[in-house]
This record gives structure tokens, C-alpha cells and sequence, in this order.
């Protein structure tokens, strides 16, 4: 069954969000039916080369979506149901029903159960004042680096997917989310894809001030090279040099993954560009290259941020929906 999951550790998106979303995926398109045993973290772990804890953050997951659910001493197993197969009274009180049935097998009275619901529930309710903000973008880069900035926003539970995600799984962002942010360059595909009443912002990205300084204090006559994990973040970088330097010989942007020759890619060259965060996309080779070129040469790290105006709309609108969920 490992064989149906796939996880790119270079994606920019956490690693156990793909896999919840791999597996997600295949329960509500029927690869995984009802009542489907997942593998063991375990055997998951070892099958995808992934630390066990980072499984279990995934089963966790699922498990708080109400996907699977895990019996003690067995394993953990589907339990999702579409919501035509019964009504949400009916699926509630059968979920209520086994829950009552497991807690009496493990020996805890009414009164002990009750004390238990109220705990979770409070849990539940805390967290649930928490508004779900799912960020979209079309290279890893940008989608880790504005996933840095809106993690910093107070009573965000926060979800990462690349663009090619959400045009296979379009449905992670019509169910559960408060909010998609997205750049206007993508708004108007997302919004084609999701219900009419799913909420979008729309944001505007800058060259962060630290990357636009490294850029224009380029000089004439330097030599310049750019190294991405992705096509799409090298290109916007290329236009920036070409906006913003003058009589500096800039390299056509190069996939970090392609170099194969560093000396002869970097002899000549007095500066590099790099994406900010670059050790999530390079090998130990690569970044033993760059380590050794910034002991002469210049390594320019490179985000993309929102702006202002953006990040004071942004919080305007999580403010009104927060309001809105609570009030």
C-alpha cells in the first residue's frame, strides 16, 4: 500500500502535510475505502525514508479530520464516510455510540467519561477558535518564505500547498479553509476552482529589503550567477537583476539540482544569488561550494515578502473573519 504515497522533500511544503494530503487524497477518491488498514508508522516510515515521528504527526493529523481513526493493539484504520452515505445525526450519534463502547472496554465509569469529553471539548473549542489560512504559490521558494511570515500571525493554523497541488487535490482548499492567500497572478484560477463562498486574499510580493540591497550594490563589471531550486523563482530573480543593476554580466538562472561542474560554474563569477532558506534545496556538495565561494566572492540570499499594504490587508481580513467564527 506504500506504494500509492509520495513526498518531496524539497518542496517547500512540510513533509507530514504531504503525506496527510497523499493520503487524504486516497480515501476520498475510494483508493483507501472504509475500513482500509494504513500501514504501521513503522512501515510507513521505512518505505518513504521518513523519521517515524514525522508519520505520526500524519496519522495524528488524520485522525483529528476524522479520516481514520486508531484502535488500540490493531492499528490504525479508515473511517471516513461521505456524507451521502447517512445523515450527520445518524453518523453522529453511531460515532458517539463507539466512543461510549471503547471507553467502558478500558474500565472508566460515566462520570470519568463525562470529565474526559469536557476536557477535549474545551481542546476542541480553543482550537477551533483558530482560523485555518491556507497559503498558495507556484514555487517552493516563495511558498516556504511567505509561509515564514504568515506564520508570525497570532491565531493562524497555517497550510503550504504549490500551486500543481491544488490543481490535483483542488478540494483541500474548498472544505475546511477560513481563508486562501494567494498573489494576484493566481487569484483568478483558485477562485475558479472553489466554491463561490470560499474567501480569497489576494497579496502583492516584494523583494525583501535585505535581498534588494544585496542586488543593487552590485557593481559594473561584476559577474553574476543565479541558482534556484526552481525555474519560476530564478526567473523572477533574472528580471530583478535586470530592473535594478546596471553593466553587470548576469548568467541565465540555473537549477541547483543541474550544476554538475561548480568550479567551472563558478570560476569567473563575483557574485551568486541564492534562495533564502537555500539548505532546504541544496546538497552537502552544493553547499560546500557556496561556502567556499563566499570566502572570496559575494552569496546573496533571496526572498520574496509580502508588502505593506498587503500584510495590513491581510490582518484586517483574518480580524473580520475571526469575528465573525466567534461572535
Amino acid at each position: 500500500m506504500t506504494e500509492l504515497f509520495h513526498v518531496d522533500p524539497v518542496s517547500g511544503i512540510p513533509i507530514y502535510q504531504q503525506l496527510v494530503d497523499e493520503i487524504r487524497s486516497a480515501i476520498k477518491t475510494g483508493k483507501l475505502p472504509t475500513g482500509a488498514q494504513l500501514p504501521t508508522v513503522l512501515a510507513m516510515a521505512d518505505s518513504l525514508d521518513l523519521a517515524r515521528g514525522t508519520v505520526k504527526r500524519a496519522y495524528d493529523e488524520l485522525e483529528r479530520l476524522g479520516l481514520v481513526e486508531k484502535v488500540q493493539g490493531r492499528g490504525t484504520f479508515v473511517c471516513y464516510r461521505a456524507p451521502e452515505a447517512a445523515g450527520r445525526k445518524e453518523q453522529a450519534m453511531a460515532a458517539i455510540d463507539a466512543l461510549l463502547d471503547r471507553m467502558e472496554e478500558l474500565g472508566f465509569t460515566p462520570a470519568e467519561v463525562n470529565i474526559f469529553l469536557d476536557l477535549k471539548l474545551r481542546e476542541r473549542t480553543e482550537r477551533l477558535a483558530n482560523l485555518k489560512v491556507a497559503v498558495v504559490e507556484c514555487n517552493p521558494e516563495t511558498l516556504s518564505q511567505l509561509s515564514d511570515q504568515l506564520r508570525g500571525l497570532e491565531g493562524v493554523e497555517l497550510y503550504s500547498y504549490l500551486l500543481s497541488h491544488v490543481e490535483a487535490y483542488p478540494y483541500n482548499l474548498g472544505e475546511e479553509m477560513d481563508l486562501v492567500v494567494t498573489t494576484v497572478e493566481h487569484a483568478a484560477y483558485i477562485q475558479s476552482i472553489l466554491p463561490e463562498d470560499r474567501k480569497i486574499a489576494r497579496i502583492a510580493l516584494r523583494l525583501s529589503p535585505s535581498s534588494m540591497a544585496g542586488i543593487v550594490k552590485l557593481r559594473s563589471g561584476e559577474s553574476l550567477g543565479i541558482l534556484s531550486c526552481s525555474q519560476r523563482f530564478g526567473a523572477l530573480l533574472y528580471e530583478a537583476c535586470a530592473a535594478y543593476t546596471e553593466n553587470v554580466a548576469v548568467d541565465r538562472p540555473r537549477l541547483l539540482s543541474e550544476v554538475e561542474d561548480w568550479k567551472g560554474y563558478l570560476r569567473g563569477k563575483t557574485a551568486i544569488l541564492v534562495p533564502e532558506g537555500v539548505e532546504k534545496y541544496a546538497g552537502e556538495e552544493a553547499l560546500a561550494q557556496l561556502r567556499s565561494f563566499a570566502s572570496g566572492g559575494k552569496v546573496i540570499r533571496c526572498a520574496y515578502e509580502m508588502d505593506q499594504g498587503s500584510l495590513l490587508y491581510l490582518q484586517e481580513k483574518l480580524n473580520r473573519l475571526r469575528e465573525k467564527k466567534t461572535g
